[in-house]
């Protein structure tokens, strides 16, 4: 074997161990950047359901605050009821002073 030949394999050699060593450090960074990608799903999965149970909430808050509405309008409505039945409307109140005749005193 030549010394040329002898040189050109050991090139060669230096030549394929260098690509071995990037392609080495190229998987490892690949395989980092899926299993970021992992974490990534994952976060947007878990706000996913934070979403979906947050309007959830709302959706009872809502229905909540409705059914409060309505019972207080029931209770106003009922209020104002009774307050007409004992004639303690606007302008009705009269006190013992009013019904007193005006020219005694």
């Amino acid at each position: 074997m030549s010394p040329l030949m002898l040189t050109l394999e050991i090139v060669l050699a230096v030549m394929l161990a260098a690509c071995l060593y990037s392609f080495w450090r190229l998987d490892r960074k690949l395989a980092a950047l899926r299993s970021g990608q992992d974490g990534v799903r994952a976060a947007a999965a878990e706000l996913t359901q934070a979403v979906m149970q947050a309007d959830l909430a709302v959706k009872s808050l809502r229905a909540t605050a409705q059914d409060a509405g309505r019972d207080l309008q029931a209770r106003i409505n009922d209020a104002r009821a009774t307050a007409d039945r004992l004639g303690l409307g606007a302008g009705r109140v009269r006190t013992s002073a009013d019904l007193a005749p005006r020219g005694r005193a």
